[in-house]
């Protein structure tokens, strides 16, 4: 027997994330993120070091809701995190930078 789905008496929280602190790596995740989904691997051959997970998280706490799944890359014996945003965040972005780009 299945149970009908749940309705919610009240709307969710808004999503209003907090800018990174200028020049810090969060703020670099955050831009890279805007262009292309990332992994560790493509993090250190920008040379922007190991701490892509670190940046990433700091996003998460910032209220950005971050996405990573795990996928096989050449080389690596197991699979890595590839991370990504979801639109409403790069929407945020866009509109928090005075333009509209990424709703493209």
């Amino acid at each position: 027997m299945n149970a009908p789905e749940q309705i919610p008496m009240f709307e969710g929280p808004a999503f209003c994330p907090l800018l990174p602190p200028t020049g810090s790596a969060a703020e670099q995740a955050l831009t890279d993120l805007l262009a292309r989904d990332l992994t560790q691997i493509d993090w250190l051959e920008s040379g922007k070091g190991w701490r892509l997970a670190a940046a990433v998280k700091e996003l998460d706490y910032l209220g950005w809701e971050p996405q990573s799944i795990r996928v096989q890359a050449a080389g690596w014996p197991r699979p890595i995190a590839r991370y990504s945003l979801p639109q409403k965040a790069k929407q945020a972005v866009a509109q928090m930078r005075g333009g509209d780009h990424a709703s493209e």
